[in-house]
């Protein structure tokens, strides 16, 4: 049933956004756990960051609102999350998507479905690179997508301090959390990564019929 079909790759999508979301979350401990041991790692991360933005910034020169853009993603965006956000959708994607639609009874080769995984990683760095860079031309949606990533992430704080000892590095991330450490980007990209998960198997239902 098409209704039903739908509905597998709503909760495939929405799989894929909540396991990159929790390991997004376990990178953020390691990284408070052992961070002199992870400080290469994070200083790869902040380099490829403002490459990132350097990129933009040539890709829009001599457009007006195209600075306007790039200089918000600059300002306001932390592209170090960004970029630390993209092995989890990697993991969650490959993981998470590709077994867990064909548990739920999706029609697709195995072929099929790893395409469909493979094209949702860049689809979501795409999409949130996108929203990240043009969300000054829609501040009151985005403000609002803000408010809710932050409520995301002080619940998912809140459970990692009520957790106590159990999990190595929990009280400290939230401590740090408290002093001013925000990772609503980290929530905002498994968003991302949910909505372009669903994109590309719609796309791909329109262009393609299932085995």
């Amino acid at each position: 049933m098409p209704g039903l079909a739908w509905l597998r790759r709503l909760a495939v999508s929405f799989g894929i956004g909540t396991t990159s979301y929790i390991i997004m979350l376990a990178i953020m401990v390691l990284s408070v756990v052992y961070d002199k041991e992870l400080e290469p790692l994070i200083n790869f991360a902040l380099v490829t960051g403002r490459g990132i933005i350097d990129g933009l910034d040539k890709l829009v020169s001599g457009s007006h609102w195209g600075q306007v853009a790039v200089n918000h993603l600059r300002e306001r965006v932390n592209m170090t999350h960004v970029v630390l956000s993209i092995p989890a959708i990697i993991i969650a994607t490959i993981v998470v998507g590709i077994p867990f639609n064909y548990v739920l009874g999706g029609t697709r080769t195995a072929l099929q479905r790893i395409l469909i995984a493979l094209a949702s990683v860049p689809a979501t760095v795409v999409l949130a690179v996108a929203l990240f860079t043009f969300n000054a031309f829609i501040p009151e949606a985005y403000a609002s997508l803000l408010r809710f990533a932050d409520w995301i992430w002080l619940a998912s704080l809140n459970g990692l301090s009520a957790s106590g000892d159990a999990i190595p590095g929990a009280r400290k991330l939230a401590n740090a959390a408290r002093q001013g450490f925000s990772g609503h980007h980290y929530v905002i990209m498994a968003l991302c990564s949910m909505v372009a998960s669903f994109l590309v198997n719609a796309l791909f239902v329109l262009f393609t019929r299932p085995k």
